[in-house]
């Protein structure tokens, strides 16, 4: 499926505010807590408002794809989006898992249950790809991870329903919006 220019440059803002949004907070939560990873709570609502929204936009096969892909180049110099500054890696699973995500949106035709359905697949496929590289390279994080895996994906999910719900808001809230309307059209 083709984008017009409109498309990719709203993508491409998305990622970039979604980049600003989980790195901003993020930085505050970690600076108040002292706790490394407790950014990740935060994010999983604000990567889910912001995927809602996108999909919802734009309903084709290839924009959370696309959007994933910005965002992991954007914190690659970062220890955002599953993996240590300079993790290259993370930008192809990120995008994988967000591809899945959307498949299963897809055959729904971007109704609600296509993304109850899809959440589950993209929280424990994505865990789950970061798992097993980071077992086959051998990695440090992968004893953390693996030993967390069920309670780190309920939780994701869980916050994840609770972002998708304010996307949801946020969408129905602007989707009579001129603006929106040019973007889709």
């Amino acid at each position: 499926m083709s984008f017009k220019t409109k498309e990719l440059i709203f993508i491409a803002l998305m990622s970039a505010l979604l980049f600003i949004v989980n790195f901003s907070m993020g930085a505050g939560i970690i600076a108040v807590t002292g706790i490394p990873g407790g950014s990740a709570f935060i994010t999983g609502i604000t990567n889910l408002i912001v995927i809602t929204f996108v999909a919802l936009t734009l309903k084709k096969v290839g924009s959370l794809t696309l959007l994933y892909f910005i965002y992991g180049i954007i914190a690659l110099p970062t220890p955002m989006a599953g993996g240590p500054p300079g993790f290259m890696l993370k930008i192809p699973l990120l995008a994988l898992s967000a591809f899945l995500f959307e498949i299963v949106m897809y055959f729904s035709n971007y109704k609600k249950i296509g993304f109850i359905l899809g959440l589950p697949v993209f929280t424990i496929f994505g865990f789950a790809t970061y798992l097993l590289t980071y077992w086959f390279l051998g990695m440090p994080e992968f004893d953390k991870m693996y030993s967390a895996f069920l309670a780190l994906a309920v939780i994701f999910i869980v916050l994840g329903y609770i972002g998708m719900w304010l996307g949801f808001i946020v969408h129905n809230r602007l989707k009579n919006k001129r603006i929106l309307s040019q973007i889709s059209a």
